[in-house]
């Protein structure tokens, strides 16, 4: 099968859109697809809506020109025609390409990928509230320009596909809900065994960009509760972005951004996940979370808020707990202390954690399902 990989993002960094296209790329060609990469591709319109994002900052109007037709209509003249000079593509692959598809004209079959859709998006992040309904409105007609114009659309969680269906009222049938993997080359060789012979010190992981989105001083909150409270020897390390407060306590480890693509970063996001014992993230949105993924990965126990995708991913009282507020830290504190008061009780969630990612949150498991849906639509 020979597969044209259309999308906004790099697919040749790990660093581009948390290195899913990179990871999605790979899984295929392992799997023998012949795969075609178009894009990204330098616009010749985003200097100017840049430029127009800039000025209507002036006004305190926010603008995502991601989302502009104009440069749709560009994406669609310019793949267009890279499109008519490849023969015998038998399926484009679009991961979070809307704008791209949106208003493609060709004959070949369209997968569309992505973690949600516009209208979930918009209604979601607090940061779109102070975005004009006429850009909004430009942002849902090209969303559902891109459904309608796809074969297959495909997302990892059921918070993504059932609002699919349901607001844009697609038929179930061409709505795939298919899980995605873990963003790491080498996953852990085993999960996270503790016994009586280990040490009584626990380390919590808190893993993302956006120190306030992600729910930190709430993560800060709930290990300063266990430490006092529960007399437990816990660590925080926060790793991805710097803790937005002045002080920091002697327990917290602070690795800042990683950047994956720098084989020492890497290495030090491989050693996190590795001393790293239950993974807290007391986010505030979160449409899937490849964090969670990776956690999985090296066998971690999740602690978690449950809001959008996460609970696609984090099974309930099996790989981890999930928790309704997200400002509720004695609750997060709490779920983390059943968790790893009793050494049984934490295996079992971490074995648990590790053959979900083995059978499950891996980009090969993807794969062949993705491969699976466009041979049988053929």
């Amino acid at each position: 099968m020979k597969v044209a990989f259309l999308s906004s993002y790099d697919p040749t960094s790990t660093g581009s859109w948390s290195g899913t296209p990179y990871y999605m790329l790979s899984a295929l060609k392992r799997h023998n697809i012949d795969v075609k990469v178009l894009g990204p591709i330098n616009s010749l319109t985003k200097p100017f809506l840049k430029a127009f994002k800039l000025f209507l900052k002036l006004f305190g109007i926010n603008y995502d020109y991601s989302y502009s037709s104009i440069l749709s209509y560009e994406y669609a003249f310019r793949f267009n025609k890279i499109l008519k000079k490849i023969s015998d593509v038998d399926f484009i692959i679009a991961p979070a390409g809307s704008t791209q598809i949106a208003h493609l004209k060709t004959n070949i079959p369209i997968l569309y990928l992505s973690d949600t859709t516009y209208d979930q998006l918009k209604k979601y992040y607090s940061n779109f509230n102070s975005i004009n309904d006429s850009f909004h409105y430009q942002g849902s007609k090209i969303e559902r320009a891109a459904l309608n114009n796809a074969a297959i659309v495909s997302f990892p969680s059921d918070w993504a596909a059932e609002f699919c269906v349901k607001h844009y009222k697609l038929p179930e049938s061409k709505v795939k809900k298919l899980l995605w993997g873990a963003n790491i080359v080498e996953p852990n060789a085993h999960p996270k065994i503790r016994t009586q012979d280990d040490d009584k010190s626990f380390t919590l992981l808190f893993l993302g960009v956006d120190w306030e989105r992600k729910g930190g001083k709430v993560a800060l909150e709930a290990v300063e509760y266990l430490r006092k409270s529960k007399n437990i020897d816990a660590k925080l390390i926060v790793c991805g972005c710097t803790p937005e407060t002045s002080e920091l306590p002697d327990w917290v480890e602070v690795t800042g951004r990683l950047n994956k693509d720098i084989p020492s970063d890497m290495t030090i996001f491989k050693n996190v996940l590795m001393k790293s014992d239950v993974l807290l993230l007391p986010t505030i949105a979160e449409c899937y979370g490849m964090v969670f993924c990776e956690a999985a990965a090296y066998g971690m126990p999740v602690v978690a808020t449950n809001t959008g995708g996460i609970s696609s991913i984090v099974v309930e009282g099996e790989t981890g707990l999930l928790i309704d507020d997200p400002t509720d830290s004695l609750a997060f504190a709490n779920s983390i202390y059943e968790i790893i008061n009793n050494f049984d009780n934490y295996n079992r969630y971490s074995n648990n954690a590790f053959e979900r990612y083995h059978s499950h949150l891996n980009w090969d498991a993807w794969a062949k399902k993705i491969i699976e849906l466009m041979y049988d639509y053929k």
